[in-house]
This record gives structure tokens, sequence and C-alpha cells, in this order.
């Protein structure tokens, strides 16, 4: 198991962050490499710009926690198990999201962790908006 956690500080209020990220039908608005996103069921489809697809399955929407739990169960990127969770701090400037996936094998992560690292830029700017 391969566990890549990402933090990124926000400087705006984490209410109006909490409002993006627990919309999980809209995380196609907040990561740029995902064409679209939308809601099927208990889970979430979302289209990458190159056509693949993530299916997700959202475990939780935790308002107290401010955390968003989710599954990859099928994707092009080969993972035999995918979960993670993002999560978000109150700091003295604003916010911090920290974003924990725990995947296998260790050879998706090596694909995986560029996604996240180019995700992780987007949602700098996209959760300040």
């Amino acid at each position: 198991m391969t566990t890549i956690r990402k933090t990124i500080d926000i400087k705006t209020d984490i209410d109006s962050v909490w409002a993006k990220i627990s919309d999980i039908g809209g995380i196609s608005s907040l990561i740029g490499f995902l064409q679209d996103s939308e809601l099927s069921g208990d889970g979430r489809v979302c289209i990458l710009k190159d056509g693949g697809k993530l299916v997700e399955s959202i475990i939780s929407v935790d308002a107290d926690l401010h955390r968003v739990m989710y599954s990859i169960t099928a994707s092009p990127l080969n993972m035999s198990f995918h979960v993670a969770s993002m999560e978000l701090e109150q700091t003295p400037t604003g916010a911090r999201l920290i974003w924990t996936t725990d995947l296998q094998p260790e050879q998706a992560a090596e694909q995986f962790k560029p996604l996240m690292d180019m995700a992780c830029t987007d949602m700098q700017s996209t959760l300040l908006n």
C-alpha cells in the first residue's frame, strides 16, 4: 500500500472552501484535467480530458469534520485499491486542504502522484474563486 498526502493552504474562509469541496458533483470545476463530473447513485463519474473515466464511490461527506471520503472503483490507471479523503482545517489565514490517498499497487502511485500534483496546482486557484 502506498499513501500519498498533499496539503494546500488557501487564503480564504473555510466555509467557502467547504462549499466547493462538498459539492461532490462539481469536482470537475476544481481540477483542470477533468472534463466533466456527474453524480451517479451513491457515486460519481469523472470524465478525463483524454476521454478516460474514473468511477468513484462516495463514502462520506461529513460537514462536522469538513471531510469528503471516496474510492475510485474503476479507472484507466490499473489500481487494485484506492481510497481517499479531502479534509479541511482552519488556519490563521484561511483553510488548509489535506488530501490523503491510499492505493495499490505501488506502481499505480507512480502514475497517480503527478495527477494529484496537477490537481493541487489547479485547486490552489480554483478554491479561491
